[in-house]
């Protein structure tokens, strides 16, 4: 029965669909050379705007929409970054010994690196037309990194004491967290010295007008060269870290992968050629223009990206690293449809050379019938995929929406290349291959036929045959069970997956920023992990509102794990006591928790500008924001710090972050209060992970079925192909459990990407078997089967293939991500496979059993109603 008599008996809308797809061959192959031209410029030109297109990567992009760390990153950066983010690098120095930080020769080269970069290294001021050391550009921190400056001079002094058999002065005590050195306090956590391993000094300055953005971030990139490569420690081993610097990490580790992806498509384009050649020569219709259909099949999905980039880039839309994964999803959908077309190809060029004729011998009605066949099948996996994209741009977080966007305009590209460019080579084959038919006839005439038929059956039997397997009671139960089995462990791997992100993930793993990650957690977090408050909206500063920030203060400090007072930096204290000592009182007997209670009256914001100028004081010039020229204050942040070792876990963590949450919403109502903690945006993945990951595949679900209802009326029909998407997407994320990897943005990213691929092969499957029913009167399921498998198994078989080699080559870069997109990809593939060859078909079979039975007990008769009982819904599956 050719496609036309089966369109006849299609529902109204693929009627409608495959008229219009006829009506495109007959089109394009007029037009076939302007198609292939227009779409090359097209591409070259939005493939030029990608290549000059700088990343741009923001880490609270992986936070969701409505993540709380979100508006307490917007605070952190209204406060320090409302002219520009200015300088904030920080210097991490541990002994290559292993040993104590705290000895002399390590102190003592810890203060010349923090000189050589506070004045060799410099940033050009354009208002001023000068370079500037970090030494003349501060103004509010420049006394930051005084505390380790007192403490090696106190040590100093000691160790010359004890050299000359004199007792060490009491008058200094260098202990940690708070040093007293002749009387003064040092506070060791305003520098940050983590125990006697480790010892931070950082480089922080406000924006200044005469900085740009790039200026800003070459000086931060030069103290990372400078201290990574130029200079050089037999005793320190040195780690910088900078927001600058960990984006350009971040942007190294994904372009590590472009040259392992481009070999690994240059394997996939030769296996690509070999397949076709095979399928070719199975159908003596082998020449060289199929080489370079097998070759552009591969390109196609990367002329898309491009394209689909660089409208993006157009549009405004950054060039987040994540982009880069894009081409995984647009490749396996785009070779699979491309492999359909080149098989129908060959299916369609065997029946017109059997009936030769002016109308078979034309490239227009051969093309249209390769559409008529799969292009509907191709467009449902498509518009799928599309809508699917569409819904993920209204949820998650803006990586996840940004790479949605990304794979929706891909799609839609892909497609639209695939019916002008990819058509339109296949146009130019068409009329090699028509031009050639007469002396190709002469030559497959014969034996050579004989041979093709015996081939032909040969083929037709192993399908036959495997169905007939499938068909099998025992081998129908078994498989049943197997599926059982696949969907328990499967359930049980998803209970049993951590959620979790860490900054490590999102870096090569030879880099820096990998191991000082991992320092940090042994040994900053569990001694110091520091809660940023930042106070606003304060209105007038009565004794009351005095009273209650003070109260703030101090329920945070009462929290487990805090240090309490020696832990805090909060201004207001050192001010009161500032003005008590004015009035020349004694402090002593009044503890700091109590301090802002009983001196709050005590509060001149008169004087705050003169007590910010007292050496002592300096620091506070950071802390705190005036209102325009007043002395009015109008904001300041403090910091109070907790520890134990229970915070190297990153649940625990969270948890602590809450309690903070949990103690400044009981102020919320008396100023704007919000907490920051540099691992928030991370923190609050564990309660928006899981969330996000069932809207993406409820996403998907109710696009696919909604879909294939339209295309195919046939509600038995959107049931297993939906129901294989969620199977697929269960074993997947639960092997993915097994196999130790996290739920994080990075493997969410990797499963909308497999989800979408998982789509392709049921819907192909789907559509190809409603469309069997029409090829004979009442087909048997077994005759259905047959009719699919010849047409899909062998593209679905070859497109898997070449998906999973082109990915497996990066397996050799050293990156998280790759890792996860490599097992994603491959554990989809076989899913796919496994549910479109072997699920599919036996739970189709098990489903006839079933209908047959009780028909014949309840001896249900056809009527016109075909939805209301088993029966008619087997009448629909047989004849839509």
């Amino acid at each position: 029965m050719s496609s036309t008599d089966v369109s006849n008996r299609d529902s109204g809308f693929v009627r409608f669909i495959i008229h219009y797809y006829r009506k495109w061959g007959y089109f394009i192959s007029k037009h076939d050379w302007k198609a292939i031209l227009i779409v090359l410029v097209i591409s070259s030109l939005f493939n030029l705007k990608v290549l000059t297109t700088k990343q741009k990567n923001d880490i609270t992009g992986n936070a969701d929409y409505d993540a709380r760390s979100r508006i307490e990153y917007e605070k952190y950066k209204e406060f320090f970054a409302s002219n520009g983010w200015g300088v904030a690098t920080y210097v991490f120095l541990l002994a290559k010994d292993n040993g104590s930080m705290i000895r002399e020769r390590y102190l003592n080269e810890t203060l010349q690196i923090l000189d050589l970069v506070s004045t060799n290294l410099t940033i050009f001021d354009k208002e001023t037309n000068t370079s500037e050391n970090f030494k003349q550009f501060c103004i509010s921190f420049c006394n930051i990194n005084d505390p380790i400056i007192d403490f090696y001079n106190g040590l100093q002094f000691q160790s010359n004491l004890a050299k000359n058999g004199e007792p060490y002065s009491t008058e200094i005590n260098l202990t940690y967290p708070i040093s007293k050195i002749f009387g003064r306090e040092v506070n060791l956590m305003i520098s940050e010295l983590k125990m006697v391993k480790m010892v931070v000094f950082q480089l922080r300055a406000e924006q200044k007008d005469g900085w740009t953005e790039d200026d800003v971030q070459k000086y931060e990139m030069d103290v990372v060269k400078f201290l990574n490569d130029t200079y050089k420690s037999e005793n320190l081993n040195i780690y910088v870290l900078s927001k600058t610097y960990v984006e350009d990490e971040m942007v190294r580790a994904t372009n590590s992968s472009m040259p392992y992806l481009s070999l690994g498509f240059l394997v996939m384009c030769v296996c690509s050629v070999i397949s076709v050649l095979i399928s070719a020569s199975y159908m003596h219709q082998r020449n060289s223009m199929k080489i370079v259909l097998a070759v552009l099949a591969c390109v196609l999905p990367f002329m898309s990206c491009a394209t689909a980039m660089g409208i993006l880039f157009l549009c405004g839309v950054r060039f987040a690293s994540i982009l880069v994964v894009i081409p995984f999803l647009v490749l396996a959908i785009a070779v699979d449809s491309s492999y359909l077309l080149i098989h129908e190809w060959q299916h369609v060029v065997q029946r017109c050379r059997a009936h030769p004729g002016p109308q078979t011998s034309d490239v227009g009605y051969r093309l249209s019938e390769v559409l008529a066949e799969v292009g509907p099948s191709i467009l449902i996996s498509a518009l799928t995929n599309i809508f699917a994209d569409f819904i993920g741009l209204f949820t998650s977080s803006e990586e996840i929406t940004i790479l949605c966007f990304g794979t929706l305009v891909a799609m839609v590209v892909a497609f639209v290349y695939q019916m002008t460019f990819y058509i339109g080579l296949m146009s130019r084959m068409g009329r090699r291959e028509i031009a050639n038919e007469e002396k190709e006839t002469l030559h497959i005439n014969g034996n050579t036929l004989k041979s093709q038929a015996k081939t032909e059956h040969f083929i037709t039997k192993i399908i036959q045959g495997y169905v007939n397997f499938l068909s099998n009671k025992i081998v129908a139960l078994a498989v049943l069970g197997i599926y059982v089995l696949y969907i328990v462990f499967s359930i049980l791997g998803i209970t049993q997956i951590n959620i979790n992100l860490t900054t490590q993930k999102l870096f090569a793993l030879d880099s820096p920023l990998i191991e000082l990650d991992k320092l940090r957690v042994d040994y900053q977090v569990p001694q110091y992990s520091m809660a940023t408050v930042f106070v606003s909206n304060l209105g007038n500063l009565s004794d009351t509102k005095l009273q209650d920030i003070g109260s703030l203060v101090n329920s945070l400090e009462n929290l487990t794990g805090s240090w309490g007072t020696v832990g805090t930096r909060f201004f207001l204290r050192d001010f009161l006591s500032y003005e008590n000592s004015l009035e020349g009182n004694e402090l002593d007997t009044i503890p700091k928790e109590d301090i802002v209670k009983k001196l709050s009256k005590l509060y001149n914001p008169d004087d705050l500008r003169s007590f910010i100028t007292w050496p002592e004081y300096t620091y506070y010039r950071g802390f705190i924001k005036f209102k325009d020229d007043t002395n009015e204050l109008d904001r300041f942040f403090f910091t109070t710090a907790y520890h134990g070792e229970n915070l190297k876990i990153w649940a625990e963590r969270a948890k602590m972050l809450n309690q903070w949450r949990d103690t400044i919403d009981k102020y919320s109502s008396k100023f704007d209060v919000s907490v920051f903690h540099e691992d928030g945006i991370f923190l609050d993945l564990i309660e928006y992970m899981p969330t996000n990951t069932f809207q993406s595949v409820l996403g998907i679900l109710v696009c696919m079925a909604i879909i294939c209802l339209v295309f195919l009326k046939s509600f038995f029909t959107v049931i297993i192909s939906s129901a294989a998407v969620l199977s697929i997407f269960t074993g997947l994320l639960g092997s993915l459990s097994y196999l130790n990897m996290d739920l994080d943005p990075i493997t969410m990213a990797a499963m909308i990407i497999a989800l979408g691929y998982s789509v392709d092969i049921p819907a192909h499957i789907s559509f190809h078997y409603h469309q069997a029913g029409y090829h004979e009167i009442n087909p048997t399921p077994q005759q259905r089967l047959v009719k699919t498998f010849s047409s899909v198994a062998f593209p679905v078989i070859q497109a898997g293939l070449s998906t999973c080699i082109c990915v497996c080559s990066l397996l050799f870069i050293r990156l998280y991500m790759a890792q996860v997109f490599v097992k994603s990809t491959v554990l989809t593939v076989f899913l796919c496979n496994l549910h479109g060859l072997v699920f599919l078909p036996v739970f189709i079979i098990l489903f006839n059993w079933i209908l047959e039975r009780h028909g014949k007990s309840n001896k249900v008769q056809d009527n016109n109603n075909h939805l209301d009982t088993f029966k008619t819904t087997a009448s629909k599956i047989g004849s839509p």
